[in-house]
């Protein structure tokens, strides 16, 4: 159940940008998966700042704690592997340093961003447990500690960090974004919807925020709310397609095709043939008996991806409906070689 975001500055030294994305096989409800997706990104993107007063970076250190290191030194040596891209190295310094300086914060958060690097969510995921718990609150990193948890399908450690990010610090629009987007994959829309217009209050020019209630008041059956939700969205960010999208579906939705078409038709060929836009316009076409121009649309498709099983198989299907034999019987051929396992069938009732 899916969605959408856009970049997003972390207090933790982290900086991120997320795709959009749309779920397969139909074009909604993206915005929860891209908000996935983001997720990932922030808690395997890293930066080990190295902190004033270290060891000199230029002669790289052995991957060993010196019995009389200081804490500075250890954090430079680390970040010299870290720069270097040997994460593995940068790791052992640091789990040795642990162990000598194991009320240290910063340690255990810039560790887990290691840890992160290497893959190793739920090692990280402890190490941001016990900053936590070594204090000061810090919004922060109670929300890489929520991302994290998040991405490792623990999504009520999740919302629990989430909600202490939102207490700490209510000025972050970020905070209630993400706890809505968890709030959605447990299915707690009322809850994720005061979160998304909580999110919205904060930062109006928020697009993502307007375009989930959106994708919400779809899922309700609700087509005239969400046009008004995705308005705003499409108005702060009119280029981005996956807002077009929840606006065409809306449109169709609303028993409007011919104003969700208009929206979706002027697409540069590799969006417009998408299976997602390509399913919506094709509905939409069938709503305004225009089989004609859903078949000729699917054929062009078709013969823009000719790789595509799913693409020609839907170009036949609409020739069938026309009663054109001939030109179905070429689309479902080309669907059979792709190994499509409904093709063969097709083509046996095709006359």
């Amino acid at each position: 159940m899916p969605l959408f975001t856009r970049p997003v500055l972390m207090s933790t030294s982290l900086s991120v940008f997320a795709p959009l994305s749309v779920r397969p096989g139909r074009a909604g409800f993206a915005v929860v998966a891209t908000l996935s997706i983001f997720a990932s990104a922030a808690v395997t993107t890293w930066l080990f700042v190295p902190r004033a007063g270290g060891m000199d970076l230029a002669e790289p250190p052995q991957p060993a704690v010196a019995a009389g290191e200081t804490l500075n030194a250890v954090l430079s040596s680390a970040a010299t592997y870290v720069n270097q891209k040997e994460p593995e190295k940068a790791e052992a310094i640091m789990r040795e340093a642990i162990a000598r300086f194991p009320e240290e914060r910063e340690l255990r958060t810039q560790y887990a961003q290691v840890l992160l690097a290497l893959k190793r969510s739920a090692e990280a995921y402890e190490q941001y447990a016990v900053a936590l718990k070594l204090g000061p609150k810090d919004a922060g990193l109670e929300f890489m500690a929520g991302t994290i948890a998040s991405t490792m399908g623990r999504p009520d450690a999740a919302v629990s960090h989430y909600s202490n990010a939102q207490s700490i610090d209510p000025s972050e629009a970020k905070y209630p974004l993400f706890l809505a987007q968890v709030q959605i994959k447990q299915n707690k829309i009322d809850d994720a919807k005061a979160n998304l217009l909580r999110s919205a209050r904060i930062d109006p020019d928020q697009a993502v925020a307007w375009a989930t209630l959106a994708e919400l008041a779809l899922r309700e059956n609700k087509p005239g709310v969400a046009l008004q939700h995705v308005a705003r969205a499409r108005q702060i960010e009119p280029g981005v397609t996956d807002w077009r999208i929840i606006e065409a579906r809306a449109f169709k939705r609303s028993n409007k095709p011919e104003d969700a078409i208009k929206l979706l038709v002027g697409l540069d060929q590799a969006e417009r043939y998408s299976p997602a836009i390509l399913q919506i316009m094709g509905e939409c076409y069938g709503m305004l008996s225009r089989q004609a121009d859903a078949a000729a649309m699917y054929a062009a498709a078709s013969e823009a991806n000719p790789s595509s099983a799913a693409i020609a198989l839907s170009a036949a299907e609409w020739y069938v409906r026309l009663n054109q034999p001939e030109q179905a019987r070429k689309f479902v051929q080309r669907a059979s070689v792709l190994g499509d396992p409904n093709a063969k069938k097709m083509l046996e009732q095709i006359k």
